[in-house]
C-alpha cells in the first residue's frame, strides 16, 4: 500500500474479475480510436469478462490491479518474453495498461510499471518493453516520463 496515496498495487484475484473486465472492456474501446485495426468485437463486454476470468487464473502472465478503497482503478498484463540470442533476451512485455479517466495524473500508471519492473527483476528479465498503438501520444509521453525510449517498431498491413 502506498499510504501516500491510499492506492495499493496487487496481483488480480477473482474477486477483481468484474471490475477488471470493465477496465479491459475501456481499453479495447479507447485504444480503437488509434486505428480502425484496434476495432473491438461486437460483444467485446462478453469477450472483456471472460478474458478477466482467464487473466485472473493464468500463471504465466503479471496481471496487476491498482486498488482504491474497494475500487480497481487500473490494471497492467505484461508477459516474459524470452530470445536466447539476445543479450537482453528476456524482457517483461507490458501488453495493457489502463487507469480509469479521473485516476489518471496521479502517478497510478508509474506505481503500475514499477511494480511490474520490480516482477520483471525478480523474474530475471533485463529489460522492460511496452506495446501500445502508434499515435497515442498520451501513452508516448507517460512513457518517455518514466524514461523509456523507443526500442521496436511494428507496422501492420490487411491482408
Amino acid at each position: 500500500m502506498y499510504a501516500e496515496t491510499g492506492i495499493n498495487i496487487r496481483r488480480a484475484i477473482k474477486e477483481d474479475v468484474k471490475q477488471l473486465s470493465e477496465l479491459i472492456y475501456r481499453f479495447y474501446s479507447f485504444n480503437a480510436e488509434f486505428d480502425p485495426s484496434w476495432a473491438a468485437v461486437n460483444n467485446l463486454r462478453e469477450l472483456a469478462n471472460d478474458r478477466a476470468n482467464k487473466l485472473v487464473e493464468d500463471q504465466e502472465s503479471l496481471v496487476l490491479v491498482a486498488v482504491q478503497g474497494l475500487e480497481v482503478i487500473g490494471y497492467l498484463v505484461a508477459y516474459v518474453e524470452e530470445n536466447d540470442l539476445l543479450i537482453n533476451g528476456r524482457q517483461l512485455v507490458i501488453k495493457e495498461l489502463y487507469v480509469k479517466p479521473e485516476q489518471r495524473r496521479q502517478g497510478v500508471a508509474t506505481l503500475l510499471v514499477n511494480r511490474a519492473r520490480d516482477e520483471a527483476r525478480k523474474q530475471g528479465a533485463s529489460l522492460v518493453t511496452v506495446e501500445f498503438p502508434a499515435g497515442n501520444k498520451i501513452a508516448e509521453d507517460l512513457y518517455a516520463k518514466m524514461g523509456f525510449r523507443p526500442y521496436l517498431v511494428r507496422y501492420v498491413k490487411e491482408v
